[in-house]
């Protein structure tokens, strides 16, 4: 039994701890508990995500702009989701979160399992007008290398209103003029790797000499059976051969770049690398073929169908 003295002090002990706790509440009175409420990073199946599977299926797949997306979305392997952010920094966290999960299936993968990741982002305002879109895809993107080194993922970007501009720089798929030992050749830019300077991998056509005159280049092709592929650095690079033509919004590129919703298109780089460079280069041919064919209203028409 406890000692009626020590219950007497007990009791006194609990009434005072009592008007102690109702004299804190008067004065503190209880605050609403703050809860930290987490915004989902991205939906799946909504009328954007949507919007874009239409692009994906019927021009992009159907009209065979690229001949490894087939073969992708067959398996399983295309992942189109909804970005919710309403800011460049926030979307630029939803593309990492999804770069990171590509990064952890840089293996072999069973069928079903995402290789490439489709990164909807409609809710970004600024990116309504491409000029501020194309700011954000070469200063915060790289140019698509930003992800490079850390996730080991490249980035396509696509804008609804997209233009080609002297601001883009080199693109694979770009005709140039490039030095070497002395001489001047025309190439066709293949693929574009590292930081700066950055490496070019191009496919030399022949050896460039002045015409009569001097606004005049004459291309004395090769005519041998080699694919005279090369990688060579930035600064080789003399001229974007048909800049002026690039300009022009009804340019292959400028078509080539649209979606109906600005997309932030993931590829791991693994699987670029895999990529023969004869069929890319012969695919980058016929897509100029096909979107000149199409002509600008032709393609937009397609593109509002899409949703």
């Amino acid at each position: 039994p406890i000692c009626p003295l020590l219950g007497m002090a007990a009791m006194e002990l609990c009434s005072s701890l009592k008007s102690a706790l109702l004299s804190y509440s008067l004065w503190h009175p209880k605050r609403p508990s703050q809860r930290l409420v987490c915004r989902p990073a991205v939906v799946e199946d909504d009328e954007h995500a949507m919007a874009v599977q239409a692009w994906l299926q019927t021009i992009i797949i159907k009209i065979g702009l690229c001949p490894w997306a087939k073969t992708a979305d067959e398996a399983g392997g295309i992942r189109v989701v909804t970005s919710l952010a309403s800011s460049p920094e926030d979307a630029l966290l939803d593309l990492k979160a999804e770069a990171a999960k590509l990064k952890g299936s840089l293996a072999a993968l069973p069928q079903g399992c995402p290789t490439t990741t489709l990164l909807v982002c409609p809710m970004v305002g600024e990116w309504e007008e491409f000029a501020r879109f194309s700011v954000f895809r070469e200063e915060e993107l790289l140019n698509g290398d930003a992800l490079t080194d850390e996730f080991q993922c490249k980035v396509v970007c696509f804008h609804p209103h997209q233009q080609a501009s002297n601001s883009y720089g080199l693109n694979p798929g770009d005709e140039i003029l490039v030095a070497q030992n002395g001489e001047q050749f025309s190439a066709n830019v293949l693929e574009i790797s590292g930081s700066t300077p950055r490496d070019i991998k191009v496919q030399l056509f022949g050896r460039v000499r002045q015409g009569e005159t001097d606004a005049e280049m004459v291309i004395e092709p090769f005519l041998d059976s080699e694919d005279h592929i090369e990688t060579i650095p930035e600064v080789d690079v003399l001229q974007l051969i048909g800049r002026d033509a690039l300009q022009d919004e009804e340019g292959s590129r400028s078509i080539l770049g649209r979606a109906p919703r600005v997309v932030l298109h993931l590829l791991r780089c693994k699987d670029l690398e895999a990529i023969d460079d004869k069929k890319a280069f012969e695919t980058l041919e016929r897509n100029e073929e096909v979107v000149e064919e199409l002509g600008l209203e032709g393609f937009d028409e397609l593109l509002e169908r899409c949703g």
